[in-house]
């Protein structure tokens, strides 16, 4: 059998199992530049704040001195960040599924109140996108930082892992393998990307990136005994599953370019590439 026939029936089995057993391929390619993966740089803070975090009898609560000025919130850790519209102060506590309430106050860049909110329920920050500030743990609240008005979405299980934002359209992940999908901030979708172990999980991070075209996402469960659920699944910007790809590694972090899927290594930093061959 000659070189050009072999690699031809070899096309033909490829062609055969996207049609009947997936929607698109993904397999690991080169490519020279490397996306870089972090945090969002926030601006450095113009006011000197100091935070003191007070435990009593009472309760506890968090003062932000600013200029002389005290601003008092409840809970058990406090935080702030600067944005273009001004600046956040957050008390609560963080990661505490009882927690009674998460408080914030924003300022503007002349230390003025904008606004204050208090939340009843444990939330803290995921990132700042287009002049809103989002806010994840049991539920994802997007608030205005202008005005200090809110849209949320609460999944029927699961602490949320990750929120990505393009356009009108906003995708949430769930630590129980949930994927949700809403438009203007009202869910139109949700799909399970894969099951975490059953009883307890050591780690279920489930992380998602957004491209023009696919979304894409990785999961990592851990339990007890050291055993890993890890992988990589590439949907159409509608949530249609195209293909999923076991990882012999633990997945970190995810972002999409065209048609390229690059994760990060949760341990090693390393980060490698995934083309993706799709019909649609």
């Amino acid at each position: 059998m000659s070189l050009r026939k072999l690699l031809l029936g070899v096309i033909v089995v490829i062609l055969i199992y996207v049609v009947l057993f997936s929607r698109a391929l993904i397999i690991e390619t080169k490519v020279e530049n490397m996306p870089r993966f972090g945090e969002v740089n926030f601006k450095e803070c113009p006011a000197k704040i100091e935070i003191k975090e007070v435990r009593d009898k009472i309760g506890n609560y968090v003062n932000f001195i600013i200029h002389g000025k005290t601003y008092t919130l409840r809970g058990f850790f406090g935080e702030y960040l600067y944005f273009p519209e001004g600046i956040f102060l957050m008390a609560g506590y963080p990661s505490d599924p009882y927690a009674p309430n998460t408080d914030m106050v924003f300022l503007d860049s002349f230390l003025n109140k904008k606004w204050e909110r208090c939340l009843g329920r444990s939330v803290w920050f995921k990132y700042y996108h287009d002049g809103k500030i989002i806010l994840g743990d049991g539920c994802v609240y997007w608030i205005e930082a202008e005005t200090g008005n809110f849209k949320y979405f609460c999944p029927k299980t699961g602490l949320i892992t990750d929120v990505k934002e393009r356009g009108c359209l906003s995708y949430v992940a769930s630590a129980e393998g949930y994927v949700y999908l809403l438009r203007e901030y009202k869910i139109e979708k949700g799909t399970r990307v894969a099951k975490p172990w059953k009883g307890e999980n050591l780690r279920a991070l489930v992380k998602v990136g957004v491209g023009e075209n696919y979304i894409a996402v990785i999961y990592s469960f851990v339990n007890p005994p050291g055993d890993e659920k890890r992988g990589l699944c590439v949907y159409t910007r509608n949530l249609i599953k195209l293909a999923c790809k076991r990882l012999s590694y633990t997945p970190g972090q995810v972002a999409v370019v065209n048609n390229i899927i690059f994760v990060k290594d949760f341990y090693t930093g390393q980060i490698r590439a995934y083309r993706v061959y799709s019909l649609l």
